[in-house]
């Protein structure tokens, strides 16, 4: 079955955005993924609101990122997203970053984040029904406790 992904994010990128090369900063990529994630997050049932009183949250412990064609200001762009695989504690997101007009792919992403108490700060459960609606989206069989924590 192929990879479902969809839209968490579209935006223009700014000139101030841009380094000496001319070109978008690397920078910028990384919180653009963070914003991806956050609203795939929310897109299926949890919230900022909720994980706030949860005490709950994502950290990023691995990333993965291919810059593949340049971006300058003014260009729209748009983040599509998808989930490779969820368990108890781990999730793997894929991030791909289309220049909007052209189609170009500039940028793709493999992240890989763990649920997290964020008073304890360890690892925690994500909300079942959270890992139900991502299993739904996008097709995927959770990940068994052992195998999430590889």
């Amino acid at each position: 079955m192929a990879e479902r992904y969809v839209e968490t994010l579209r935006l223009m990128t700014q000139a101030w955005q841009c380094d000496h090369l001319g070109h978008v900063n690397v920078s910028f990529y990384m919180g653009w993924i963070g914003d991806a994630a956050f609203g795939l997050s929310a897109m299926h049932g949890w919230t900022r609101e909720q994980a706030a009183a949860e005490n709950a949250g994502v950290a990023a412990v691995r990333a993965e990122v291919d810059y593949r064609a340049e971006l300058r200001g003014g260009d729209m762009v748009r983040m599509e997203s998808t989930v490779e695989s969820i368990g108890e504690r781990k999730i793997v997101f894929r991030h791909r970053l289309i220049r909007v007009g052209d189609e170009t792919l500039a940028m793709s992403a493999r992240l890989t984040g763990v649920c997290i108490d964020t008073v304890l700060r360890r690892s925690r459960p994500f909300p079942p029904s959270f890992v139900a609606r991502v299993v739904e989206t996008f097709g995927i069989t959770p990940m068994a406790p052992k195998e999430a924590a590889a």
